[in-house]
């Protein structure tokens, strides 16, 4: 189905939805409206870029093709994308053809946060199956290279669009018998709601353990994480999972990116630091957050984290309208794609250091700048430890080691 022109807006934390407004498709331009009852009772999607009235509202051309980014941040990025080409395809419908709201079609009920869209083009959902890691990863690799539709609808039921470059799926996990299952939106009890990541073609074999030794870091550079683990398929690949900060239980919490707020295009991002801090402080009064942003800051620097655009940010908000600053996420060593910050520091994304943090810290108050830094630097000092308890090779920990020291 393509074509779609209309979409009803659902906002879901619990079992009980609430239609939030509707999207218009009206030529190249993309309508929301709140709906009135909401307005009554309810709160702000995104209180920098949408305004609480019964106005229609018109998205920006650009950067999300006419979409408001709180609505856009449900779209998958460049691996759900691949996934849908693939699918289309196979139907002999060219991805061209979409509009914004067919998109929003894909995702439905199993996007991010709490926000659902309707109709849907999904098909009914999935019994409840456990998974097997290997023959996901093989299927996502397969998809990578051109792939045949079964792969993709095996991977499309258990929701394999989520955002980012590489290949990942949602997940339960039940601790207690160390098991996996798919079964999109409820869960049995004793699961916990997770994403686990795939290697796409050009990562190195040990990508997942990477990027575990850097979650131990920054739990020790005191920055807040969901819980993280190594899964073993049956092969003996490790693959990395993170619990969804999005999910309590079957319960859901409002997610909007720093992209998605401040309407930032983050493949060409102009954000800064500066602008985080600020844009949070204004959002969310809590001396806290700006430690907890600083924090980041000073790791994404030291850490050689420079593919910190402004989808790897995020902003929670609950039933009661509270906001808060969303735990870390994709936190690992990368140049990205222009070898520089994609968030600068103090305007540098280049080779930012001490200078511009306390420049940060200094600005924005934050008192234990320095002790922070020393604190933060002295964790990633010890990368050869994290990196050899988590099974990184050998030449990775030299690679990266030899990198991290000269920053």
């Amino acid at each position: 189905m393509t074509g779609i022109r209309k979409v009803d807006v659902l906002l879901r934390f619990d079992e009980t939805e609430i239609r939030v407004g509707q999207l218009v498709l009206d030529r190249r331009e993309v309508l929301f409206k709140y709906n009135d009852t909401y307005l009554a009772n309810g709160f702000n999607l995104s209180p920098i870029r949408l305004s609480f009235d019964n106005s229609i509202q018109t998205g920006p051309p650009s950067p999300f093709n006419g979409l408001f980014g709180v609505f856009s941040d449900s779209i998958p990025d460049a691996w759900g994308r691949l996934l849908i080409k693939r699918k289309l395809a196979a139907q002999q419908i060219a991805i061209e053809s979409l509009n914004s709201l067919d998109y929003l079609m894909f995702v439905g009920s199993n996007g991010p946060g709490s926000l659902k869209y309707r109709p849907t083009v999904a098909e009914d959902l999935p019994e409840q199956k456990t998974i097997d890691l290997d023959a996901l990863n093989e299927g996502a690799a397969r998809v990578m290279e051109g792939e045949s539709s079964e792969v993709i609808d095996d991977i499309f039921d258990v929701g394999g669009s989520p955002g980012g470059a590489r290949p990942k799926v949602y997940a339960g996990y039940d601790s207690t018998s160390d098991s996996l299952i798919h079964g999109w939106e409820q869960l049995p009890e004793k699961h916990t709601h997770w994403i686990i990541k795939f290697a796409a073609n050009v990562d190195a074999e040990d990508i997942a353990n990477r990027e575990m030794a850097y979650h131990r870091m920054a739990l020790d550079a005191k920055i807040e994480m969901t819980e993280c683990r190594l899964f073993t398929g049956r092969s003996g690949k490790t693959y990395f999972g993170t619990e969804r900060f999005d999910r309590i239980r079957n319960n859901r919490i409002h997610m909007i990116s720093a992209a998605g707020m401040f309407h930032d295009d983050y493949e060409h991002s102009q954000m800064d630091y500066g602008t985080l801090l600020h844009e949070a402080g204004r959002l969310i009064n809590d001396a806290r957050v700006d430690e907890q942003i600083f924090r980041r800051a000073v790791f994404n620097v030291y850490a050689h984290n420079r593919d910190d655009h402004s989808k790897n940010f995020a902003f929670l908000m609950d039933p009661t309208g509270n906001w808060r600053f969303a735990p870390a996420y994709d936190l690992t060593f990368s140049s990205s794609s222009q070898g520089m910050h994609s968030t600068t520091v103090a305007r540098n994304g280049v080779n930012p250091g001490k200078k511009e943090l306390m420049s940060l810290a200094e600005h924005f108050s934050i008192r234990k700048g320095e002790q922070i830094i020393e604190e933060v630097r002295e964790v990633i000092q010890e990368w050869r430890g994290y990196a050899e308890r988590e099974g990184v090779t050998k030449n990775s920990i030299d690679a990266i080691g030899a990198v991290l020291k000269r920053i």
